[in-house]
């Protein structure tokens, strides 16, 4: 079992490619290095962004949130987005792309639509 989390977010502004997607992508890349990730990957599907770390051990999937790179970058960037909402599922093997965002898409309509910050647009 692996436990994936699948942050979606959409961005006020295009500038927020720089301001968010970039640094997502270095806090992915560390990611990579922690122990017990076994994937992360940023893609995007629609005008959605997604940013997600695969992990064996949950424990350690939360202390990683938690610190460092993206402690930080948590901080930043709820500011400049128009949505965003993480969710957390089990998965038996690191999902494909496609599990990954029906998972997500499932979990944010059964919140109908509302994220961490803002309302998903489809």
């Amino acid at each position: 079992m692996v436990y994936a989390a699948i942050g979606g977010m959409q961005l006020k502004r295009r500038l927020g490619w720089f301001t968010i997607i970039m640094p997502t992508m270095r806090v992915l890349k560390a990611a990579k290095k922690a122990d017990d990730c076994v994937h992360a990957v940023t893609f995007k599907d629609g005008d959605v962004f997604f940013a997600v770390s695969v992990w064996d051990d949950i424990s350690r999937m939360q202390d990683f949130a938690k610190g460092g790179l993206h402690g930080t970058l948590t901080n930043v960037a709820m500011d400049e987005m128009a949505m965003f909402y993480n969710h957390t599922q089990a998965f038996d093997a690191v999902p494909s792309r496609a599990d990954m965002v029906a998972a997500w898409k499932a979990a944010i309509a059964e919140r109908d639509g509302r994220g961490t910050v803002g309302v998903y647009s489809a």
